[in-house]
């Protein structure tokens, strides 16, 4: 079968499905993409947790019978966006592809489609939709808290859905710190499941406007986000997600209140010190001010203090990059801090709004 594809929508195709190859995969087959052809040409890639498909119009130069290929990822994607022309053909057969551009022809080895993994059908017992732009703004203030490491408990290394009460919730957490954004939204359908961050983090780096609807299928097990000419599949995390609701501190006896552009500056400053140092950054509130500082044997120490309205004599102790991440993600100009105590959870919001917060566990003194 012969077709002819737009250059730039090839590449669009490679570059999206190449996001869900993981590159350390043992069975070489899933480093690879699926070509089908029938009135499309359809691109496939799955790391068996992980599956997208995106299509692409073509024009059919030679029918042939319905055709399933396998192309070497890697091959296609250092080539494809070198190309210079328009167009690209590709003559396909059962054991060779043949690409040409322009002047240049270049024929690739094709594996056998039957070893390809199959990417079962997600048959939505739960559907509903969101837009691009709202989906991926829920996912990246949350996504951050979720943990990243292997050993991790399974239910922390994923987003926690949890739509009710005409809100959908989006929580993440590592047992140390835990993120959740929400947004009011009406008339979708009550429930509750934990996407692995994998999938999300595929998603958010997706190209779209963001009014783009995304439609969204939850089976059993799996879930779907289908997008024009995309969809994107992934398993779903089965576990007990904890109660985040009691985790979060109510009505804290003492508070801050500091400008989030000022703090930013400060704790960009002080990380360089944490980063050579313990990998701690000291909060202290006192008298209408908020002493940022760190400090390491190597080099020195550093020290910020800037104005902070506050109730608190306390000093926090906090890993640098939690509660770095925690401040970056809130949405007001004004950061809350919450204030228990040293060893208490704080919680991180903006002033004005309570769509995000931030719950932290301060760190023990070293000795």
């Amino acid at each position: 079968m012969r077709i002819k594809a737009k250059t730039s929508e090839l590449t669009k195709a490679v570059s999206n499905v190449g996001k869900v190859i993981s590159g350390k995969s043992v069975d070489l087959i899933l480093e690879n993409i699926l070509l089908e052809v029938n009135n499309k040409l359809t691109l496939t890639t799955t790391n068996l947790e992980q599956a997208m498909k995106y299509s692409i119009d073509v024009e059919v130069e030679e029918f042939g019978e319905e055709l399933k290929t396998i192309l070497p990822y890697d091959i296609l994607r250092d080539i494809v966006p070198k190309f210079k022309g328009e167009y690209v053909q590709l003559d396909i057969k059962e054991k060779k592809a043949t690409i040409k551009e322009d002047s240049g022809e270049f024929t690739l080895h094709t594996f056998n489609p039957e070893a390809f993994a199959v990417i079962p059908e997600v048959e939505g017992i739960i559907n509903f939709t969101l837009t691009f732009g709202t989906l991926k703004e829920l996912i990246e203030n949350t996504i951050f808290a979720a943990a990243k490491k292997e050993e991790s408990r399974r239910e922390f290394k994923g987003v926690y859905f949890d739509i009710k009460d005409e809100y959908v919730n989006l929580v993440a957490t590592d047992s140390t710190a835990l993120a959740l954004n929400r947004i009011n939204e009406a008339g979708l359908p009550k429930t509750s499941f934990i996407v692995p961050w994998k999938a999300l983090d595929i998603f958010i780096h997706l190209s779209y406007e963001n009014e783009t609807t995304v439609k969204i299928e939850i089976a059993e097990s799996n879930i779907k986000f289908s997008l024009p000419n995309l969809s994107l599949t992934s398993l779903l995390i089965n576990g007990q997600f904890p109660q985040y609701e009691s985790v979060i501190p109510q009505d804290p006896e003492f508070y801050g209140k500091v400008a989030k552009n000022v703090l930013m500056d400060a704790l960009d400053i002080i990380e360089v010190f944490a980063k050579k140092g313990t990998g701690r950054i000291i909060f202290t509130f006192t008298h209408g001010s908020l002493i940022v500082e760190s400090s390491s044997s190597d080099i020195g120490q550093g020290k910020k203090i800037i104005p902070c309205e506050t109730n608190a004599e306390v000093s926090l102790q906090f890993y640098a990059e939690k509660i770095i991440d925690g401040i970056e993600h809130v949405k007001d100009d004004t950061v809350f801090f919450g204030i228990q105590g040293p060893l208490h959870p704080v919680l991180v919001k903006g002033v004005e709004s309570n769509d995000y917060l931030y719950v932290i566990m301060p760190q023990k003194p070293i000795e």
